[in-house]
């Protein structure tokens, strides 16, 4: 179910006062899930990191699942925005720059929205991380088809899939793990070239 749709199930935020009421809430809810991990968040917790009332929070929420569903879609949306403008930016750019500017934005903006992403992967039960960032895949896949196709016009259909369906596991995987896991003493700038590199090398026929 869409965020939408479930707003509509308590009362829709269509005044100004009641948007800023659910972004207040959206916005501790984020800083209890980075802080304290899905399992101990709850919506008590919730509503006292808002200051508010918790018949205030449930206005506007049934529960703190229907919460969390609001802050992927929220993270999606921003994350998805900033990729776009990127992969704008990317088209005329040589093809190894184009990559390493898609693969910079996004990573930038995964490490911005660490905490969430960190819980929806490890805790919340939203399934794997490619469901967690649907649309963020749709949208690298759309990238990299339309990068094939500039750079590489005479590949076949089936090659051409078989590459996508590889590079779109390794790109949204590696970039989750340099945003969210990368170990202390690896340059994060190093393992952006390494997957560059990798995606070009496999991707330019």
């Amino acid at each position: 179910m869409t965020p939408a749709a479930m707003t509509s199930q308590r009362r829709r935020p269509v005044q100004r006062r009641s948007q800023e009421m659910v972004d207040r809430i959206l916005e501790a809810a984020a800083r209890v899930l980075g802080r304290e991990g899905y399992a101990a968040m709850s919506t008590n917790r919730v509503a006292a990191e808002a200051d508010v009332s918790i018949g205030s929070l449930y206005r506007y929420f049934n529960d703190k699942a229907e919460i969390v569903e609001h802050l992927r879609a929220r993270v999606n949306q921003e994350v998805l925005a900033e990729l776009t403008e990127a992969i704008f930016a990317s088209l005329d750019d040589d093809a190894r720059h184009g990559v390493e500017r898609v693969l910079v934005t996004l990573v930038d903006a995964l490490e911005r929205h660490r905490g969430i992403l960190v819980a929806l992967i490890d805790e919340v039960p939203l399934g794997s991380q490619a469901n967690t960032l649907p649309e963020i895949e749709r949208q690298l896949t759309e990238f990299t088809r339309l990068f094939v196709h500039r750079h590489a016009p005479g590949m076949p259909r089936d090659e051409l899939d078989a590459r996508l369906y590889l590079a779109m596991g390794m790109t949204l995987n590696a970039c989750l793990r340099i945003a969210l896991e990368r170990p202390e003493g690896l340059d994060r700038g190093r393992l952006l070239e390494l997957v560059t590199e990798m995606l070009v090398s496999g991707l330019d026929g």
